[in-house]
């Protein structure tokens, strides 16, 4: 994307951030974001991230009181709303939140496990109720669990979090506690016991926790954007964790929550191709709250890269564009030689901004194979009597687990991604797993549409998956 000059942009009230951006996303730019604080003179925080009224000072905000959360809180008034108190929250409003949160609201918890520790006022001093899931359970956060961060030893920005590196150095955590989300309220096939259910939202992490050897361990920051069904067009940004927090990595979180929920997705036509035949590669992008047409900028970019990420074809080009949905779809010039093996797509795209914060780019990838039968024939079988596994004639010891996908989970054979599969068991390898058991657990009648005919697109993505476990 072209960058023909800098911008000196307030992202938040006063918070000045030099961002380099197009014209055309500079002037989409609308109003000033208004943000809720909850603010209450001595309320508790609990595992909260040092949280001051200073810490705010740069910032636009509005505080609210328990009383005016009730009676104020909305998301026609408030672009976000922001519990700075940790675990800790005001009981006596909770009816609020949760119908702020239901209109699509967007959310930023500082510290903590969300929603966790209901504080009353009685006797003209703040009592807060033992740790319970009661509350966050409604929201689709069933448990949580503590971390030791003894064993982490950087912070890293995950994803296309724009100041990563601001966020990184600007908190400092004590304990981290990680979430179990639950974001699917319904069955796919409810008359089949086990079923899956329809993507309503989908976890991120926003800063990784890495051990010596540089793998993840623990997320402190977390994102959750809701697609689908109750709470649809909201972001949630969780900081789960105690300990401090800047003013400037506050203001990245601020920005990042205010952006709402959307979804960007890369793939091509099928998983896996054979020798020849030229892949189709397709763009989408959604956002649940609609205004698209006024956000979207309609370019759109997709590199295919190879083994070694050089880019072997590249596709400039535009999408339509609809209130809540935008896509294309196209084939790869018929000039471009793909011999056999695992590439990926790497798509990105810009929305402009509904708040005085910049326009941003958002990114996408992928991946799919040109079959490649030597790979397919290579590795050591495995025998079996009634009591052990074995290769090469000596016993197999088994450390395995079950598997689908990260991502779609048991959909992974209807909406595959092989760049996810290959990082997924890149990552099983270094922690020692050395079988995987997958299957096709519910939704046959899928897979089969017609007795005796399975579906084209279910076989080559099998493909890809031995294809990705023999890489």
């Amino acid at each position: 994307m072209a960058l023909p000059r800098r911008k000196f942009l307030k992202t938040i009230g006063t918070v000045a951030v030099a961002s380099a951006i197009p014209d055309v996303l500079i002037a989409a730019q609308t109003k000033p974001p208004s943000v809720a604080v909850f603010w209450e003179p001595g309320f508790p925080a609990i595992d909260g991230c040092n949280i001051t009224r200073e810490t705010f000072s740069e910032l636009a905000v509005t505080f609210l009181t328990t009383q005016e959360l009730i009676t104020k809180l909305n998301t026609t008034r408030f672009d976000l709303l922001i519990n700075p108190y940790g675990s800790a929250f005001p009981k006596r409003a909770w009816s609020a939140i949760l119908k702020y949160l239901h209109a699509g609201g967007n959310w930023l918890n500082l510290g903590g496990v969300p929603l966790s520790r209901p504080v009353d006022h009685v006797a003209a001093s703040w009592r807060a109720e033992a740790h319970q899931t009661t509350y966050h359970k409604q929201l689709g956060i069933t448990h949580s669990f503590p971390v030791n961060t003894a064993q982490i030893v950087e912070f890293q920005p995950a994803g296309d979090l724009r100041h990563g590196t601001e966020l990184a150095a600007g908190f400092n955590a004590q304990q981290i506690f990680e979430l179990y989300v639950r974001l699917s309220s319904s069955a796919n096939e409810p008359d089949e016991a086990g079923s899956d259910g329809p993507h309503e939202g989908v976890v991120q992490p926003l800063l990784l926790g890495n051990n010596k050897p540089g793998r993840a361990i623990a997320a402190p920051v977390i994102q959750i954007d809701r697609w689908a069904a109750d709470f649809a067009g909201g972001r949630w940004v969780l900081a789960n964790f105690s300990g401090k927090l800047d003013p400037k990595a506050l203001a990245v979180l601020i920005e990042r929550a205010l952006q709402g929920a959307h979804r960007f997705r890369v793939s091509s036509e099928f998983a896996c191709y054979k020798p020849g035949e030229v892949p189709t590669v397709s763009v989408q992008l959604t956002r649940p709250k609609g205004d698209l047409e006024k956000l979207a900028t309609h370019d759109y970019t997709i590199e295919v890269r190879d083994k070694n990420n050089q880019i072997v074809s590249r596709i400039d080009s535009t999408y339509d564009v609809g209130a809540t949905k935008a896509s294309a779809s196209e084939k790869l010039p018929n000039d471009v030689k793909l011999p056999p093996g695992l590439y990926t797509l790497h798509a990105r795209t810009a929305l402009r901004s509904t708040t005085i914060s910049p326009g941003y780019e958002i990114t996408a990838t992928s991946g799919f194979w040109i079959y490649d039968e030597a790979l397919m024939r290579r590795g050591k079988p495995l025998t079996v009597d009634k009591h052990f596994f074995y290769r090469d004639g000596w016993v197999f010891p088994v450390t395995g687990a079950t598997y689908m996908a990260s991502d779609v989970h048991r959909r992974f054979l209807f909406e595959p991604n092989p760049f996810v599969w290959d990082n997924d068991f890149r990552q099983m390898d270094q922690a020692g797993v050395n079988m995987v058991r997958t299957g096709i657990w519910t939704g046959w009648k899928k897979y089969m549409p017609e007795p005796g005919k399975v579906d084209e697109a279910v076989l080559r993505a099998f493909d890809a998956f031995l294809l990705t476990a023999h890489k």
